[in-house]
């Protein structure tokens, strides 16, 4: 077999397949389809019931790094690679224990495991999904192998309160440069310190925009909202659904359809119980990117009402608005972080302050009761991201920084 014409790059994932985490797989495969080599390290197996139909299209090898009951597994790396690497290794041990984190122990020994198969495979560069744990063990591995890595910021990795500004910036001055989602993100990023000067990337999820395309048609009774999101606090669901009560006490006919899982479920199923909503408001559960595209295509309207949650969790650019977008659907949303890159106000979209379910519903019922105002968000909608979130173009700027960059 001749060698690749582009050097491998490993990818560190904390967990691989994730339904909700659509983003990477299309990351991985327009990588692969622009010539870049890839191997995937998951620290953890999937427990998902149902997988992207686009999965099988992936070339790379995953490897599944042992977890603890194949702990002999993960030393007899440890010991090979402390023979092969001599200071660097017992450095990078001593920076683990001296810590005083069990958990950083438990990423060292991952990482000795993913250096150990680096080498063995030829990796050259290793990058990370998440400024977390997957982000400590790419980290780990450069240190232990001088392997150059990088990393993808979003959302609750950055600004949760349990997130260690101080860690974040040593992550972010070993990177040899670090990716993330929004404008935002950048500025956030940036005000770490000298050691982001010039290694902050803005690179946004791109979508395919071929498969997410306008369906043509126009509103009709019942108006279909649609809103596809994790059941987690910082989606502000709770808000859409007492939003929902407020259209049906004054006489709209709609249908509110919340595609997606989570912890929340129960809470909202019980919401709409009160509130007596069933006939209005469905949760649909989890689905695939191709039955989520047959939703956006269906749908009127797109509403994502995002907070801030109590432990300071909050979205990136959520990649559900783009795609909205790109069908041609007007959307709702909460000018939360970088929201407002996507979402202008008066031009694709409307946004209303968060937590706040009257606006909420004040702003749909305005798209509903208004025809010009529908045509006039919907004619700007897919325009709006064209140019900016086209896969092809965010991810030759990616692979650009992965394969061509000096390491």
């Amino acid at each position: 077999m001749s060698p690749p014409s582009a050097p491998i790059v490993g990818y560190v994932l904390r967990k691989f397949p994730v339904l909700s985490e659509t983003f990477i797989l299309n990351e991985l495969l327009e990588l692969e389809a622009q010539g870049v080599p890839l191997h995937v390290f998951a620290l953890m197996p999937s427990t998902e019931p149902r997988f992207h139909e686009d999965l099988p299209k992936l070339k790379a090898h995953v490897t599944y790094v042992p977890r603890g009951p194949e702990l002999g597994k993960l030393l007899r790396h440890q010991r090979r690679l402390a023979r092969h690497a001599g200071g660097a290794y017992w450095g990078t041990l001593a920076y683990a224990v001296t810590r005083a984190r069990p958990t950083l122990l438990w990423r060292f020994l991952q990482a000795g495991y993913v250096a150990s198969e680096a080498g063995r495979l030829g990796i050259r560069h290793i990058h990370a999904q998440f400024a977390n744990h997957p982000t400590t063990v790419a980290m780990l591995v450069s240190r232990l192998t001088g392997i150059p890595f990088s990393f993808t910021a979003h959302a609750m990795d950055l600004f949760k309160d349990a997130v260690e500004r101080r860690v974040l910036a040593r992550k972010v001055a070993e990177a040899r440069f670090v990716a993330t989602v929004s404008e935002f993100n950048v500025s956030y990023l940036q005000a770490l310190g000298r050691s982001a000067n010039g290694k902050i990337a803005l690179i946004p999820n791109g979508i395919d925009l071929d498969r997410f395309s306008p369906n043509g048609t126009s509103p009709r009774s019942p108006f279909r909202i649609l809103c596809v999101a994790r059941l987690v606090e910082k989606k502000g669901l709770p808000v859409l659904i007492e939003a929902c009560r407020l259209l049906r006490d004054r006489g709209i006919a709609f249908r509110c359809e919340i595609v997606g899982k989570g912890i929340l479920r129960p809470q909202l199923a019980s919401l709409i119980r009160q509130h007596q909503l069933a006939q209005h408001v469905h949760l649909a559960g989890p689905a695939t990117q191709g039955e989520v595209r047959e939703r956006y295509r269906e749908a009127d309207l797109y509403v994502l009402p995002c907070i801030i949650a109590a432990d300071g969790n909050r979205d990136g650019l959520p990649v559900s608005l783009v795609e909205a977008l790109a069908c041609g659907l007007p959307v709702i949303s909460t000018p939360v972080t970088g929201i407002p890159e996507v979402v202008r106000n008066g031009e694709n979209g409307l946004l209303v302050a968060p937590g706040d379910p009257a606006a909420l519903a004040d702003a749909i019922a305005a798209v509903v009761a208004d025809p010009g105002l529908y045509q006039r968000l919907q004619a700007g909608a897919r325009p709006s991201v064209v140019a900016r979130f086209d896969r092809r173009r965010t991810i030759a700027a990616l692979r650009r920084l992965l394969v061509e960059s000096p390491g």
